[in-house]
């Protein structure tokens, strides 16, 4: 995967999951609260309109992480935890995509009766958490592996301190609502893939030496 594209496979998908984030709920009607629903309820099989997430702010969006992924894997091979780190990066890239094609919620929050209790919601649920676990573990990877490379290392300190800005932005819209706090922490988490993709445009396909 040519770094080129790659780069601004990585850069897109900044733009469509916000893309999916805020058009998606829109598209609800007003009982749909961003500060306090889930980020998962647009693509609720009774959202309105949840192609709007499901396809771009999921599909489009996780096809794009994984694409970049694959160019990290090229830029920062052979380094091992650099690419333990593409690695995990691809993960969540591929759980983002599941998410948006198979894994949808049954119902949204603001629905009466709602109970997701179908084998898709059930699968939802387990394929965010490994979502989760996959992007908090290539970051942590990544930023460590870009402290042995050399022509990487100007990228290290930036990624280390997106780890506390992540939790610092949860915790402080955590007082808007559990929504809030959700999306401007997957925002913070989004910036860092940006930057990341920014940085593998102007080192192009360079090899890393470690």
């Amino acid at each position: 995967m040519p770094a080129r594209i790659a780069g601004v496979c990585g850069l897109a998908a900044f733009v469509t999951v916000n893309v999916g984030w805020i058009a998606g709920g829109l598209a609800q009607p007003a009982a749909y609260s961003f500060a306090n629903d889930d980020i998962s309820d647009l693509g609720a099989d009774t959202a309105s309109s949840s192609w709007i997430y499901n396809w771009i702010g999921a599909s489009l969006t996780g096809l794009l992480v994984v694409v970049l992924a694959l160019g990290l894997w090229r830029a920062l091979s052979p380094d091992v935890l650099g690419r333990l780190g593409a690695g995990a990066l691809f993960v969540a890239g591929a759980g983002i995509v599941l998410e948006g094609f198979f894994f949808h919620l049954d119902c949204r929050g603001i629905d009466t009766g709602c109970t997701n209790d179908s084998w898709h919601s059930r699968a939802h649920k387990i394929e965010t958490s490994i979502t989760g676990g996959a992007t908090f573990a290539a970051l942590l990877i990544l930023t460590f592996a870009f402290r042995r490379i050399p022509a990487w290392r100007d990228s290290w300190l930036p990624s280390l301190l997106a780890v506390p800005a992540i939790l610092l932005a949860n915790l402080i819209f955590s007082a808007v609502g559990n929504g809030a706090a959700t999306r401007a922490g997957s925002v913070v988490a989004f910036l860092w893939i940006a930057f990341v993709s920014v940085r593998l445009l102007q080192k192009g396909d360079r090899p890393a030496a470690s």
